[in-house]
């Protein structure tokens, strides 16, 4: 089963920041500047925390994963530039 993640991070350095960035993007969709969409299924979860602990240093960046229900996503709300939250159609490997 797939599941709907929305992954934030906050990157102190410039080359950890774009590192993680590249790294998203292979796996799903900037909706903002530090927040991707993404859809993995669940034995795909800990390799992508691992993959991301390894991109950031943990005394100085942080990375949120969160999952999002079908009830959630529907009732999410977008303000201002940018298109409707909702799953990505790809990016499963």
């Amino acid at each position: 089963m797939r599941r709907l993640w929305v992954v934030s991070y906050d990157v102190a350095d410039d080359g950890r920041r774009q590192r993680v960035a590249t790294w998203l993007l292979g796996w799903g969709d900037r909706v903002l500047e530090s927040v991707f969409e993404c859809v993995w299924r669940a034995d795909q979860l800990e390799k992508v925390v691992g993959d991301l602990s390894g991109l950031i240093d943990p005394a100085q960046d942080r990375v949120w994963l969160v999952p999002i229900c079908r009830r959630c996503l529907w009732a999410a709300k977008v303000n201002g530039l940018g298109r409707r939250v909702g799953p990505c159609a790809h990016h499963v490997v």
